[in-house]
């Protein structure tokens, strides 16, 4: 049975694909001297969108990595919940 996509995926599809990349600016969690910090992406950097990976240049970044994707104007279009066992 092939897997469903996630609704991130289809997000990021839906923000590159659908020609409006520039209107979005993509979080991305990062980890800086032990601490978890968010780094924004403006939508014109990514240069493709597939096999699990954003594509930011040279640059590979899994989606798990993903956080939030908010329109240029701060507008929250998507937040991942946290996975409760992901504390343990």
């Amino acid at each position: 049975m092939p897997k469903r996509k996630g609704e991130i995926e289809e997000w990021l599809k839906r923000i590159f694909f659908g020609g409006c990349k520039n209107e979005y600016v993509v979080y991305i969690k990062y980890r800086d001297e032990g601490a978890d910090v968010l780094k924004p992406v403006p939508g014109e950097f990514i240069t493709d969108v597939r096999r699990g990976y954003i594509f930011i240049g040279e640059d590979q970044i899994p989606f798990h990595r993903v956080v939030e994707i908010r329109l240029k104007n701060g507008k929250l279009v998507y937040r991942r919940t946290e996975n409760p066992r992901s504390s343990l």
